[in-house]
């Protein structure tokens, strides 16, 4: 299928469209998402990647200017690929192997298990809040994700996503007062 095919079934049918472009592209794309993340990133960190960049170029199809598709998607997936792979180093550099931890002493097991319940009382409340707040906080605390990032995946303005951002922290500090 010639990418002037492709195009005019995008438009025509969104999700025939797709189908086509991930027939079409789907290994370059991953290809290339791989051959960047091979080296610090495991199997489900390149497919979570391929699905980001996957979704991000159909949301942006309209925009992709002249003949160059096959060049927008592999620069596409390049970009990605290489923000990834520094959020994934960012979170390795920040992480102490096993053999260098001690083992937790049993008087700091309790606390230990009230960390890990408001840990999941946290995540719970967060699920709970509207969408985009929610996709938000995870992604910008979870994943350390930029703002611009986030306001691309979301559709939002930067000052638009910063401003839902600072309300869902607020809602869930409220929330959160019981642990203090």
């Amino acid at each position: 299928m010639t990418d002037n095919e492709l195009r005019l079934l995008m438009s025509n049918d969104m999700n025939k469209g797709s189908e086509a472009l991930y027939q079409q592209y789907s290994q370059y794309i991953y290809a290339i998402i791989f051959r960047i993340l091979r080296d610090c990133g495991s199997h489900e960190d390149v497919e979570d990647c391929f699905a980001e960049t996957f979704a991000e170029i159909v949301r942006r199809f309209e925009n992709i200017q002249g003949d160059a598709l096959k060049s927008y998607i592999g620069k596409a997936a390049q970009n990605r690929a290489l923000n990834y792979r520094t959020s994934l180093r960012k979170k390795l550099k920040n992480t102490v192997p096993l053999e260098m931890t001690e083992e937790p002493l049993t008087e700091n097991m309790q606390e230990i298990q009230e960390k890990k319940a408001k840990q999941q009382y946290l995540l719970q409340k967060i699920k709970e809040l509207e969408e985009p707040d929610a996709t938000i906080i995870i992604q910008k605390y979870y994943f350390d994700r930029t703002m611009r990032e986030i306001a691309e995946m979301t559709g939002l303005k930067p000052h638009t996503a910063q401003v839902r951002c600072g309300r869902a922290l607020k809602r869930l500090r409220k929330e959160m007062e019981q642990w203090r």
